[in-house]
């Protein structure tokens, strides 16, 4: 056997391998085995025919076919151990000659990476909203999810909700035909028909009505979408909405009885939107460090593993894709999507996922971050109970649930880091 080993290139070793006879010769006794248990030869019993009559009726080539996989990566493991090179993750094989039999072996490496100075991280400050105009908003929509409706026989106005028969005909042909639609008078629900709600506000129960309204262009039938129809609506009934008074008992009512009242009410709610909103500014802030660290770090990542890791996305969309019993090419159509640009998204997903992961990891190691053990079995627990599985779908073994929990822990612990590091650095 010879091999020869070439630079390290993009974080990757490509080590060529050449096979001579003395090599291959004993494995000529496993191709056999596997071959005469698929084949049947008369006079014999499937699998007894003697090694001559196999060779002599199928070629020494296939012999060797089958067992051409047992070769590659028996080579393979003594090349490595000889190289005493440490590799990252399991090598690419390519097998480039069957006779002589010559192959490559492609090690990826450890990720390199370099972090980059954080003090020329500078992040923009976020706006603060105004929290009172955002309480009024959920006390709101509070009220409308505690509404009643009462039948009215006066014009309708807006607000009110209305039950209507609809029909609508486009050159000619009935394109719609639905009978007791409830509908609120509100500009937000205008969009099916821009102009229908205008339509409708001043109307009685009983009264009918025909007129020409353009569909809106975002319907997703397109046998409706921005097309001109003649429409026919009558008005069944009318409700208006009766709101509770932002009074004591209201607050009691929506807080099951925890809360007895309004002002006690906004505060909870403040406090409530200023913990999300200073979540989401952490993690904005967080994300924006990352990216801007990533532009001032040198990350060298091989090949093979975005390759991989690529691979394995389209294979998640292919599942998915069978799920909905469609080819993958159809599910991506049904989508308005092309198979050349999702893999091109995802390859460009892949390589952004990646340098944020093994920056993180990069920065747990340079700066001794690691979880506590408590910390690991908590979350291997969380996904013990989230039937977490691996890529052969499969539950996660225990060693899976350590490895997944740490790995989770650390880009965690890492990006808290980051943030506290470059927080300090908010214009």
């Amino acid at each position: 056997m010879k091999f020869k080993q070439s630079k390290e290139k993009e974080r990757q070793i490509t080590i060529d391998v050449d096979l001579d006879e003395s090599d291959i010769d004993p494995y000529y006794k496993v191709g056999y085995k596997k071959l005469v248990k698929k084949v049947n030869i008369p006079g014999f019993r499937k699998g007894k025919a003697p090694y001559r009559i196999i060779e002599s009726q199928y070629g020494k080539e296939s012999i060797l076919s089958e067992a051409i996989d047992d070769i590659i990566s028996e080579k393979t493991a003594e090349v490595i151990k000889e190289s005493e090179l440490e590799f990252y993750m399991t090598p690419k094989i390519e097998l480039t000659s069957f006779n002589p039999v010559k192959f490559k072996v492609i090690l990826p490496l450890e990720p390199k990476v370099e972090i980059g100075d954080l003090g020329k991280i500078k992040l923009e400050k976020i706006d603060t909203p105004n929290f009172d105009t955002l309480i009024d908003e959920q006390i709101n929509n509070m009220q409308k999810q505690f509404t009643t409706w009462t039948p009215k026989e006066t014009k309708s106005k807006e607000g009110d909700l209305v039950n209507i028969d609809i029909k609508i005909n486009i050159d000619k042909k009935e394109v719609l035909n639905q009978q007791n639609t409830e509908i609120v008078l509100d500009e937000q629900n205008d969009e099916f028909a821009p102009g229908l709600i205008k339509k409708i506000i001043g109307k009685k129960p009983e009264d009918s009505d025909s007129f020409k309204l353009k569909i809106s262009k975002s319907h997703p039938s397109q046998e409706l979408a921005d097309k001109k129809g003649d429409f026919e609506v009558k008005i069944n009934s009318i409700k208006q909405p009766i709101a509770p008074k932002l009074n004591g008992e209201f607050a009691k009512m929506v807080s099951n009885n925890e809360i007895k009242t309004m002002a006690t009410l906004r505060k909870k709610i403040e406090t409530s939107i200023k913990e999300t909103h200073n979540q989401q500014s952490e993690a904005e802030y967080t994300n924006n460090s990352i990216t801007k660290l990533i532009e001032l770090s040198k990350i060298e990542i091989p090949p093979i593993i975005v390759e991989r890791e690529t691979e394995s996305e389209m294979q998640n969309l292919e599942n998915l894709s069978k799920q909905f019993k469609m080819s993958l090419e159809e599910y991506l159509s049904k989508n308005n999507q092309n198979l050349e640009d999702t893999k091109k998204s995802i390859f460009e997903d892949t390589i952004v996922k990646l340098n944020r992961t093994f920056l993180l990891l990069e920065i747990c190691k340079t700066n001794n971050i690691e979880p506590s053990e408590e910390e690991i079995r908590e979350t291997s627990q969380l996904l013990q109970n989230q039937k977490m599985t691996n890529s052969k779908g499969d539950n996660l073994s225990r060693d899976e649930l350590i490895a997944e929990s740490e790995y989770r822990l650390k880009l965690e612990k890492a990006s808290k880091f980051l943030f506290e590091q470059t927080s300090k650095n908010i214009a």
